[in-house]
């Protein structure tokens, strides 16, 4: 799917006929990217198409829109970042997911240890 066009994956979305997240999930990607001759990159479009995946519990779009909302988004959730690491974690036990929540786990304990040598 990678190689293919955005006319030809938007017609995998719109046939129905199964594979469509997929298709959803590469579009989005490939349009956030802007790395394909073969599609433009359009990153508001792409993330709508990475939403529509994640509405479908499409996991590896989730995952890649956690990531972007992480580097990209100016106002992280840090809570929904979270919850939906979680989510990939169980859903497809990613080593990246797990670590990131581990790096997420030790800066928060940090912290809180900071802050209460300050109040001290």
């Amino acid at each position: 799917m990678m190689n293919m066009s955005e006319f030809e994956l938007e017609g995998l979305i719109m046939d129905g006929r199964g594979g469509n997240n997929d298709a959803r999930y590469v579009l989005g990607k490939l349009m956030c990217e802007g790395v394909s001759e073969k599609v433009k990159k359009n990153e508001n479009k792409g993330l709508n198409w990475l939403k529509e995946a994640v509405k479908r519990n499409h996991l590896a779009a989730l995952e890649y829109k956690t990531y972007w909302d992480i580097r990209f988004d100016r106002a992280p959730q840090l809570d929904k970042i979270v919850e939906s690491l979680e989510k990939v974690v169980a859903g497809n036990k990613s080593a990246r997911a797990c670590n990131t929540l581990a790096e997420l786990n030790h800066a928060s304990a940090s912290g809180a240890t900071a802050q209460m040598s300050q109040e001290h």
